[in-house]
């Protein structure tokens, strides 16, 4: 929510500050309030640095918008490094004309997504830009992290090992495609954006060390994109079994409709683990024991080879590889 002493003005953002809108960046650190906090971070140690960048169209949609989106992305892609995410930095490119209202939504959504991220944001910048020049709203987020046990790395991966996902595939991008196009089904499919910072720490904390191999997020590219990072980076190869990939049924009958693959559909709220076989049973305990991950499942493993292929297994038993690149929306989602 906003701020008692932030009020919601009507009219539009304007190319120069003083035209009677507060400027994107002060509305931003206004509705942060206390989770503004410039001072440097006091944790010791190796830090980890990842950004990203939040293009959507459309940037505001049912249950989110571009700057959840945002904290979420950077917050996920610290956490799946393996580092404590700490600190994030803001910066937003807005279209000038934005109803204000539009804006001040975005910057609750920060606010909000920040909070439950358990994060602070250091640093906050904006530029305002002709109309067309973007389409309403683009942000770039910078997390900080601290590295209390060693960085996870796919090259850790061995045979046999388990392939476990934190939740149901494909949820944002038909979310965001059928809005876009007018379906219906986002009424029924809510996105799935969420930060999962404390996921990935809480299944490595349940495990013993060296358990979890390694981690990635299901964003732009899908599950398959994930998988591939994998099996590129281990040398093995990987194997999922198409029956056991956890589409829900409002979802599933939505790909029919667009003509998508749920293994390449973008995801916002989804990780991929990677755990040692002997754990997989311990490792779903910890994922559903948490808000985000009630409904993880294990998809496939680590094989032996052909090396550097992911393969997906039918229900009949019929392995097919999936091809070293395509396959993915060619919308941006995120």
């Amino acid at each position: 929510m906003l701020r008692d002493d932030v009020p919601l003005p009507m009219g539009q953002v304007a190319l120069r500050d003083g035209a009677g809108v507060a400027s994107p960046a002060a509305v931003l650190v206004s509705a942060l309030g206390e989770l503004y906090d410039p001072e440097p971070d006091p944790a010791p140690g190796p830090f980890a640095v990842r950004t990203v960048t939040c293009v959507v169209d459309p940037p505001f949609f049912g249950n989110g918008d571009i700057g959840r989106l945002a904290v979420c992305a950077a917050v996920k892609a610290l956490a799946v490094a393996g580092a404590e995410p700490r600190r994030l930095t803001l910066a937003a490119v807005v279209e000038a004309g934005l109803p204000a209202a539009l804006l001040h939504r975005a910057a609750a959504s920060v606010r909000e997504a920040v909070r439950e991220a358990g994060v602070r944001v250091a640093a906050v910048d904006a530029r305002v830009v002709r109309a067309g020049e973007v389409d309403r709203l683009a942000m770039v987020a910078t997390g900080f992290g601290a590295f209390r046990r060693p960085e996870l790395d796919a090259a850790a991966l061995r045979p046999g090992d388990r392939i476990l996902v934190s939740a149901p595939l494909g949820s944002h991008a038909v979310h965001v495609l059928s809005l876009r196009a007018g379906l219906g089904f986002e009424y029924h499919v809510p996105s799935d954006v969420a930060p999962l910072g404390g996921l990935v720490e809480a299944v490595r904390a349940a495990l013993p060390s060296g358990a979890l191999r390694a981690a990635g997020t299901v964003t732009e590219g899908g599950l398959a994109s994930v998988l591939r990072e994998f099996a590129g980076r281990s040398g093995y190869g990987v194997r999922v079994d198409e029956a056991a990939l956890p589409v829900p049924y409002g979802a599933r009958e939505a790909f029919d409709v667009l003509g998508l693959d749920p293994l390449y559909a973008a995801g916002a709220g989804c990780v991929c683990l990677v755990v040692a076989p002997a754990e997989e049973t311990a490792a779903l305990a910890a994922l559903r024991g948490l808000r985000h991950g009630r409904l993880a499942t294990a998809v496939g493993s680590v094989v032996g080879g052909p090396a550097g292929v992911v393969q997906v297994r039918s229900p009949e038993g019929l392995s097919t590889p999936l091809p070293a690149d395509g396959g993915e929306c060619p919308v941006r989602l995120l």
